[in-house]
């Protein structure tokens, strides 16, 4: 985007890319990923995006570089693990917006939460509003319950961050986890 400045000199402000979006709040789930596995809380683990590899470019051996690569098969959700003797499996997003746009997430990411809930796993979505810096987890049920209301004619396509916050838990922050996303699992699926 061109500037332009009184003194009639030019500057251009570089826009940023929205290729990453959500990169720095899954760093930061990972983070707390590997402390729980260090304190002995749970084991979760980011699950890898099944690419196929077509072309591949070594300029040195060391220095192999992927040219050209597909999506194998669609993705299920982001992460997955065992934490107080359940397994555990959900979806991580992140949104600029108050409310977070169903399009965003799969219809087969839902469906394949559905099914981890139906065999007794902990089945979650986790949405980081960062307009508002707030984190929300959202038990399957209750998003799948505004999904499906989405797909009636006039169904809002969409969940606002006050329903995330009457229906969902908020998460914490803080520095060690980063994202204490287990104390609201405890408070939502755990009764101590």
């Amino acid at each position: 985007m061109k500037i332009k400045y009184p003194n009639a000199k030019q500057s251009y402000v570089k826009t940023k890319k929205k290729t990453n979006l959500g990169m720095l709040f899954e760093n930061a789930i990972n983070l707390s990923n590997e402390y729980y596995l260090i304190n002995n809380r749970a084991v979760i683990h980011k699950k890898p995006t099944p690419i196929q590899v077509v072309r591949v470019d070594y300029p040195k051996r060391t220095k192999a570089r992927i040219i050209e690569a597909y999506y194998r098969n669609k993705s299920t959700t982001d992460y997955n693990g065992v934490y107080r003797g359940k397994y555990i499996d959900f979806e991580a997003k992140e949104t600029f917006n108050l409310s977070f746009d169903f399009k965003h997430i799969g219809l087969h990411q839902i469906n394949h939460l559905k099914q981890v809930d139906m065999h007794g796993g902990i089945a979650f979505v986790l949405v980081y509003f960062k307009c508002k810096d707030k984190i929300f987890l959202m038990d399957i049920k209750d998003f799948d319950y505004f999904y499906q209301l989405s797909k009636n004619q006039d169904g809002k396509k969409s969940i606002s961050i006050e329903i995330f916050s009457e229906v969902g838990v908020e998460v914490n922050k803080g520095y060690a986890p980063m994202i204490d996303y287990l104390e609201a699992v405890d408070n939502f699926y755990f009764e101590d």
